[in-house]
Formats: structure tokens, C-alpha cells, sequence
């Protein structure tokens, strides 16, 4: 890699949202080829800054096999909702390009309406019977590789939810208990159908940083993270805010560089030779 490919990297890495808020002024099928030459966790951690639909024509861009290996560096909730901005084919030439247990989770998401809890949720990984060992359990979760591992919840054989238990609490219980002896059984839980300005308001976040989200049946659909709403939001309130893009700007109370954005835009105008545009969908 020759000192400017390093330098491009490494202000890609060390500041992807600012270097989403400039890349974003620049035609989207340029900016998909400039990401693909960085490694797939920098342009994911990039790509997950941009708005959904500047995200969408990016990796539809994109070969599906490289635009699968970024895709899976997003995050879940964002995952469907970058989904939901392609058109069926693209959609589906992508998920093919992925793991089966991800695209079978991220099926499961899809059918809820936009703008709802279930829309935004991702998929129960830290779940386990009741009935099951700790020591089994653990096994489970060491074994789990993406998505959030702080709370365990347990289902019976209906697949309800019937409690919950910390990572903490798990790894400190007996080994030979069973799930159902030492969770909590009062749990709180979100509707699939709820709308996100409800779940923000939720004062369940006072003491949690993770909500299950279970039907009118109690059985356990998925799981909403705090930070990832946090997210939510600032992509929303960057999509307003687009056209200052060189400007200097607060995102999540951090002042960025401006130098760092004005390097970055100047290496994409002399370097990748990318095309501005007035506007993008």
C-alpha cells in the first residue's frame, strides 16, 4: 500500500463519520468503488454513517460478493433497514452472498412496517430453553460471534419468554443449575408493532441498555439495543444535514477535525478522481 492509499485508510478508520458526512457529496457508484479498496470493516464502519438510502446505492453498486463481505460489518438493526431501501433482486443477490444463520435472522425482521420496533429489532442470538444446564449455556454464548451477549433470555418450548439473566450472573451461578433456577422472571419487553418514538420513551432504559421485544403470545422475536437507537437517531438527524458536509460539526458530543475532513475531501478529488453531484436520493 503506497502512502496515500495508507493515509485514505487511515482517515476512513480513525473518523468514519466524518468521512461519511463528506463522502456523501460525492455521486454514490464512486464512492462504492473508493470503499471497496479499503479493507470490509473500514467501509462497513463507514457505510454504516451514511444515510439508508445512500447506503443502499452503494453496496448496490457494488459486486454482490464485495458488497456482502461489507454488509455483514453493519450493524443488525441497520442491516434491515438498508434492506428495505433495495430493490427485490439486489436485495436477494446480496443475502445470498451471506451465512445462512444471518440471512435467516434477517428474514425474520423484514416483514415488520418501517418506523416499528420489530423494524429495528435484531435476532434473539442470546437466547437458550429454560430448561438448559449453565454450563451448556455458556458454551452457547462463548459461541456466539456477533450481536449483543450482555442479557441471556430464556423461552420455554413455545418459545415464550419467560426470563432473563445477565452475563455476569450466568458465568457467577453453578454449573450444574438449570436456566430456570437462578433467572429473573419478571421481565420487561417491547412490542413489535410499538413505534420507535414510544420505544425511545420507554422508561425501561432507565435500567437496562437492551429490551427484548416479544408478541401479543410472549414469544421472544428479537432484542433492541439502546446504542443502536442512538444511532437511529443521529443517521436521522445527519440525513437533514447533508449539504454541510465539509462543515465542521458535533456528533455524539465529539467536535470532529475539520482538516481531517478537509484532507479527506481533497484526497478524494485528486486521488480517486470521484464525481461530485447535486443531489442524491
Amino acid at each position: 500500500m503506497n502512502p496515500y492509499s495508507r493515509l485514505s485508510a487511515a482517515v476512513l478508520k480513525s473518523q468514519p463519520a466524518t468521512a461519511a458526512q463528506v463522502l456523501e457529496g460525492y455521486s454514490a457508484d464512486n464512492v462504492a468503488r473508493f470503499l471497496a479498496a479499503a479493507s470490509a470493516a473500514t467501509a462497513g464502519q463507514v457505510i454504516g454513517h451514511f444515510t439508508p438510502g445512500f447506503s443502499a446505492h452503494c453496496l448496490a453498486t457494488l459486486e454482490p460478493a464485495t458488497a456482502g463481505r461489507i454488509f455483514s460489518q453493519l450493524l443488525p438493526d441497520y442491516q434491515v433497514i438498508v434492506l428495505r431501501q433495495l430493490e427485490h433482486d439486489t436485495r436477494e443477490a446480496l443475502l445470498e452472498t451471506l451465512q445462512p444463520e444471518l440471512v435467516a435472522s434477517i428474514r425474520h425482521l423484514l416483514p415488520y412496517p418501517e418506523g416499528t420496533a420489530g423494524a429495528v429489532m435484531e435476532a434473539p442470538l442470546a437466547s437458550v430453553p429454560e430448561e438448559l444446564p449453565v454450563r451448556h449455556a455458556i458454551k452457547r454464548v462463548k459461541r456466539i460471534r456477533r450481536g449483543m451477549k450482555f442479557y441471556l433470555y430464556a423461552t420455554n418450548s413455545k418459545g415464550q419468554l419467560t426470563g432473563v439473566l445477565t452475563l455476569h450472573e450466568l458465568i457467577n451461578t453453578l454449573p450444574s443449575s438449570n436456566i430456570s433456577q437462578v433467572m429473573n422472571r419478571h421481565v420487561a419487553s417491547l412490542s413489535p408493532l410499538q413505534p420507535i418514538a414510544a420505544v425511545l420513551d420507554s422508561p425501561y432504559w432507565n435500567d437496562f441498555h437492551a429490551l427484548p421485544v416479544s408478541d401479543e403470545n410472549d414469544v421472544l422475536l428479537g432484542v433492541i439495543r439502546l446504542k443502536s437507537l442512538r444511532q437511529l437517531q443521529e443517521q436521522t438527524v445527519q440525513s437533514g444535514t447533508i449539504a454541510d458536509g465539509l462543515n465542521a460539526f458535533l456528533s455524539v458530543g465529539q467536535l470532529f477535525s475539520i482538516t481531517a475532513v478537509q484532507l479527506l475531501a481533497s484526497m478524494i478529488a485528486s486521488g480517486a478522481s470521484l464525481t461530485r453531484h447535486d443531489s442524491h436520493d
